[in-house]
């Protein structure tokens, strides 16, 4: 009876340290699981902060959206008008194509008589110039000429005087 009941003590002892260590490594894993659901709860936390902290700032997104609003509004009424006058422009253009289409054939008249005319223009540039050097020879003539004839006017004038004082004083020796 001994053995049996020392048989019982020591299965009983082995149990008890089986249970030990299935009760320790339970303690490990619910640990783990409850640091997890610590770090969790912070993330949660946190989380719930930062949407406390952005519900505080949702009344003035609003009021700035109901401010805003007209603004968007006058905004798209402009880009309505804008549209609309440029659909008035398209038009206006497509009347100024057909118009300058029209123009063509007058138009390239008008070159045809513009090319004739420099024709005639470059033809008149030789003579034009041989009326340049003809006035520019007769330029210098007159700037040889000019001192001359005040050199003469001056002989004139002092000649003229003489004589008068000649017509003047009685005529002496006849």
């Amino acid at each position: 009876m001994f053995r049996l009941s020392w048989a019982i003590a020591a299965a009983f002892t082995i149990a008890l340290l089986c249970g030990i260590l299935i009760v320790t490594r339970d303690l490990a894993i619910t640990n783990d699981i409850f640091k997890d659901g610590v770090v969790q709860a912070q993330t949660v936390d946190k989380t719930t902060n930062d949407a406390l902290a952005g519900a505080k700032e949702l009344p003035p997104a609003n009021a700035a959206i109901n401010q805003g609003l007209p603004e968007v509004v006058g905004v798209l009424d402009s880009l309505t008008r804008a549209d609309h006058t440029l659909g008035d422009l398209g038009t206006q253009l497509a009347n100024l194509g057909d118009a300058l289409k029209s123009a063509d054939a007058p138009l390239g008249g008008i070159i045809d008589a513009g090319a004739a005319a420099t024709d005639q223009a470059n033809a008149a540039a030789v003579p034009a110039e041989e009326i340049v050097h003809t006035l520019v020879d007769a330029d210098g003539k007159v700037q040889t000429l000019g001192p001359l004839l005040d050199q003469a006017l001056a002989l004139g004038q002092e000649i003229d005087s003489k004589l008068r004082i000649a017509l003047i004083l009685p005529v002496i020796g006849e």
